[in-house]
């Protein structure tokens, strides 16, 4: 079986509020185009297809549009799962609809039964293929019902619970066939390809992901039965095995989706599957419709840096990052006026350097004219020293940073959620 993996497509996404309609759409068309070059028999979609759970009207219209274009191709099977970002009752709404299409759509697992989330995958004559085993984005509540003890790793316990349950379904829909079982997931896992060895996942950031809240931390490879032939992964939003087995990966997001991955190759994996063998992947680069870079240092060396750039030309729209150092007195936007005029490129995002001291008694409005764009954490560190009348971080005060930094987060994501969808 021939099969395309991908994940966090994140359509609707703004970043910086730059407008990637016309992105998103290249790559979807893209993509239709490496699954009929391919032949390939199906297409899964680990999680995080919707960048929010309201998308836009053009964000479901392209998803929409994309999934009806493959109708008439070799791909006759499409696997499609929901993620953090995404609504799952919006995703399930239409279910009856795509199931007659032969497309499985499992927005969230609600109540569903495991034997729900099982599929046989047929070719074009209608020859069954292999079993799909398809799981979303699980929330606590959600994971409860699997859990087998009360061991205090809740999250290693009961997904072990689900994807054993899982499995056996799979097994079972399977009856002794020789068609291999492609699962699905989208979670946080540790030991990640080409990070440290002894990294298990806890540096959320590292990875592209905000702070872990609750008790979902990070998953061992061990949860997904060794019987799985393919475990489809999403949340990471690069291409990478875990643990160094071949079977269980993230193929990452296609497109850049911060700064700190515009270094980073971005891919979509086409895999040939085979019951009870190694698979054969081959990694695909998909093509950036923007260019970005990130320039850091002085404002000084800044601002000469993009005087270079102004004599370039570029095959691409270019957007750029600065991440500068704090200078008293100067202000970032009046330095940056006289080269960004006629620029042949665009800075959607000012930061000013972590690297640079924040202390409570800067926290004046002479800094914070100059600053643009702050880190969240940075400013709820601030905010923390200013409260408790200190001018720089102690370990009584670390742990308080620690203990309530993921909360200020999640409000921050909710206000930011509810100003979208105010607009």
């Amino acid at each position: 079986m021939k099969l395309i993996h991908t994940a966090d497509w994140h359509l609707g996404n703004s970043m910086h509020d730059m407008d990637r309609t016309e992105e998103s759409k290249q790559f979807l068309k893209w993509l239709k185009e490496r699954i009929v070059e391919l032949s390939a028999d199906c297409l899964v979609v680990s999680g995080d297809i919707f960048d929010t759970a309201t998308p836009s009207v053009e964000a479901r219209k392209q998803y929409f549009q994309f999934l009806a274009s493959l109708l008439d191709t070799c791909c006759k099977n499409i696997v499609l799962v929901g993620g953090n970002h995404d609504s799952g009752v919006l995703l399930d709404a239409p279910r009856d609809l795509l199931e007659a299409f032969n497309i499985q759509m499992v927005g969230s697992l609600g109540e569903r039964s495991v034997e729900d989330l099982v599929k046989e995958l047929t070719d074009e004559s209608g020859n069954v293929i292999g079993i799909s085993a398809a799981v979303p984005y699980v929330r606590e509540t959600e994971l409860r019902r699997f859990r087998t003890n009360e061991a205090e790793d809740f999250a290693k316990n009961s997904f072990e619970g689900l994807y054993s349950a899982v499995y056996e379904a799979a097994e079972k829909k399977r009856a002794g066939r020789n068609i291999p079982i492609v699962a699905t997931g989208h979670l946080y896992a540790s030991k990640l390809e080409g990070r440290p060895e002894n990294d298990e996942g806890k540096d959320a950031k590292g990875h592209g992901l905000r702070d872990i809240v609750g008790n979902l931390g990070t998953i061992p490879v061990s949860v997904f039965p060794e019987g799985f032939d393919y475990v489809a992964l999403g949340h990471i939003h690069y291409s990478t095995m875990v643990a160094k087995n071949p079977k269980v990966r993230y193929s990452g997001s296609p497109f850049v989706l911060g700064f700190d991955e515009v270094n980073i190759p971005h891919y979509v994996l086409a895999i040939d599957l085979e019951k009870g063998k190694e698979p054969v992947v081959e990694k695909i680069e998909t093509p950036q419709y923007f260019a970005f870079k990130r320039i850091s240092g002085s404002i000084e060396s800044i601002v000469a840096e993009l005087r270079q750039l102004k004599n370039e030309t570029f095959d691409r729209p270019l957007k750029i990052e600065i991440v500068y150092d704090y200078t008293p007195g100067v202000n970032i936007n009046e330095s940056l006026a006289s080269v960004l005029e006629n620029a042949p490129f665009e800075i959607v995002s000012k930061k000013v350097n972590r690297a640079v001291a924040l202390f409570a008694n800067d926290f004046s409005d002479d800094f914070l004219d100059s600053v643009d764009v702050l880190n969240d954490e940075e400013i709820f560190k601030r905010l923390l020293m200013s409260k408790k009348g200190v001018t720089e971080m102690n370990d009584d005060l670390q742990k308080i940073l620690e203990e309530y930094l993921p909360l200020f987060n999640k409000v921050v994501e909710e206000v930011e959620t509810e100003n979208k969808e105010g607009v």
